[in-house]
Parts: structure tokens; sequence; C-alpha cells
């Protein structure tokens, strides 16, 4: 169940913009959680790969004491990825090919798709901070 509203929010996501290529769930350990990546893009590196970024991210951004991490934009020659933290235990990842602004158009698209997936993944309703707990698997 929360999985198919995941994949909605997703699906939504990357319809509002011609910008946005892919985006993903994933938690903080880096388990992917839902995507609508294309084949190119490996889930699991992915996930891997966004939580090992974000880590060290966070790590910076107290040890700047400007706070926990709440998003981070990276740019290159050929796009650009964003993360949003979504809840305590989750972020969601948008990706763009691309060489202009758009980026910028993704980001304020995803802050509210990121903030319904939090609602989703709240404390209390199946997730910890070890995974689902209680849930039929399948159902996130």
């Amino acid at each position: 169940m929360r999985t198919k509203k995941m994949q909605s929010i997703l699906a939504e996501l990357n319809d509002s913009s011609a910008d946005i290529d892919a985006s993903a769930i994933i938690s903080t350990e880096g388990l992917m959680l839902a995507s609508v990546i294309s084949g190119e893009v490996s889930e699991d590196r992915a996930g891997a790969v966004m939580a090992s970024i974000s880590s060290l991210a966070d790590r910076a951004m107290r040890e700047f004491q400007l706070g926990s991490l709440e998003q981070l934009v990276m740019k290159g020659h050929n796009g650009y990825a964003l993360m949003i933290q979504a809840g305590e235990y989750a972020a969601l990842i948008v990706i763009g090919y691309g060489d202009g602004p758009e980026w910028s158009l993704a980001l304020l698209r995803s802050i509210p798709a990121a903030g319904a997936i939090s609602d989703l993944l709240t404390p209390g309703f199946g997730w910890s901070m070890e995974g689902p707990v209680g849930i039929p698997q399948g159902s996130i």
C-alpha cells in the first residue's frame, strides 16, 4: 500500500516537469524504498551512493554548526541531482539531465513531494529506524 503511494508521488513529481528524469526514495541506510528510474541507473548503487553522500554532507553541516542536512544540490556538466530529507529516516532523490537552471524548478516541485513522503513514513505508522515494523511484506 505505501509502496504504491510512494510510487504515485514519484510518478506525479516526474510528470510535473520535463526536466525531472528520475526520482527515488531511499532510507538513511541506502535502502531503495521506491523509484521511478530508467533502466540505465542501478537502483541499489544509486541508493548506496546517495546515502553515503548524505551522511558526509550531514557531518559537514554539523561541523559547520549549520544544523542537520535538509537539502543537497549537486550540479554537473550533464545535469543535476537533488536530495531532500523526507522525514527522519528517508530522503527524496531527484535527477535531471540538462545544462540549464532546471534544478531550481525541480527543487521547488520536490519539496511538497518530500513532505508527502515524510507523512507516509512517520514513526508510529509502521516505520522505525530499523525499517518496516509489523507491516505485511509488499505494503512498503
